[in-house]
């Protein structure tokens, strides 16, 4: 089986579409390859609207696949485009395309979009590469750095501002004053801020990392080396996640461990009913300083849509 991912590059679009790939690569077998693909235009062709590049560039170098998964909204036109001439047996659309859905074969949307349709198939949050494999392998992969820093340990996850939450100095100061409260209550610290992170911020975590260095790991963007996320969240006992990042909370989530989130500024509209969904899941509430230990099983969202992807394919 031939699997194509075609995404924009960025890395965490390419990733939702590559996860997925990988867990019906999982599902088939060794027999089964996946390529990447990057739509790369320039700016002012990426700002039209999908059935405008459809209609002004007709192909877009995608090559033949049994499933071409797309991710993005540079992804739609080359995906309609390779369904229309025939050059894909499955075309597989992760994410809202806020076009009609059965003009692909499979629309994959998170369940707080509330999209819906025969060729609709729903999850919490969004596919994703982690899993238990990935985790111990990193985990061990960073085990001399790890032992360094004493158990038991906890992992803080930053985003950043967008569309639906801001990131302002009141936000920051609570989410520092956690991260203090629990290093001063013996917990060391696992810290990853993300791209989103305004510098400001990210200044702010450096010079409390800084002070802190027997306890305290902290991975910034920029920072040289190999990313220890994946280490982050297998070498901690809980997780706090900023609740702007829908991906980064459920990611947490896959590891069945007790994850909280770390309250934003700004109005979280259809965020509100996945922070729902993952409490009633997984336990999953708002910090307010109290550690407990819910008992969920790890979330694999993205292991049965693959099994819903290929039983698709299959009955096509």
């Amino acid at each position: 089986m031939k699997l194509l991912v075609a995404s924009d590059g960025r890395r965490g679009i390419e990733n939702q579409a590559l996860g997925l790939a990988e867990a019906i690569c999982r599902q088939v077998g060794t027999d089964c390859r996946i390529a990447t693909h990057i739509l790369a235009s320039g700016p002012a062709f990426a700002a039209l609207p999908p059935w405008i590049q459809l209609a002004v560039k007709r192909d877009f170098g995608l090559p033949p696949a049994d499933i071409i998964i797309g991710c993005g909204r540079q992804a739609i036109a080359a995906l309609l485009s390779v369904r229309r001439k025939g050059r894909c047996d499955f075309t597989v659309y992760v994410q809202d395309p806020r076009t009609e859905p059965s003009r692909f074969d499979l629309v994959v949307a998170p369940k707080h979009d509330g999209l819906s349709g025969p060729s609709v198939e729903t999850m919490i949050g969004s596919p994703n590469r982690v899993t238990r494999d990935l985790i111990i392998a990193e985990t061990l992969a960073h085990a001399d750095r790890l032992s360094t820093l004493p158990m038991p340990r906890a992992m803080i996850a930053i985003g950043g501002p967008s569309h639906t939450h801001d990131m302002d100095a009141a936000t920051t100061d609570a989410h520092l004053k956690a991260a203090r409260n629990l290093a001063d209550g013996g917990y060391s610290l696992l810290i990853t801020t993300s791209r989103r992170t305004p510098d400001l911020v990210q200044d702010q975590w450096r010079a409390f990392a800084n002070g802190r260095p027997n306890d305290v790991w902290l991975h910034t963007p920029d920072a040289a080396g190999h990313n220890p996320y994946f280490a982050f969240l297998g070498g901690a006992k809980i997780i706090l996640v900023s609740e702007d990042s829908t991906n980064m909370l459920t990611e947490a989530c896959t590891t069945g461990k007790p994850v909280y989130r770390l309250p934003m500024q700004g109005d979280p509209g259809k965020f509100a009913d996945l922070y729902e969904v993952l409490r009633h899941r997984c336990g999953v509430r708002r910090w307010d300083g109290r550690i407990d230990d819910p008992d969920y099983a790890p979330l694999d969202e993205t292991a049965r849509i693959a099994d819903r992807v290929l039983e698709r394919y299959r009955n096509r």
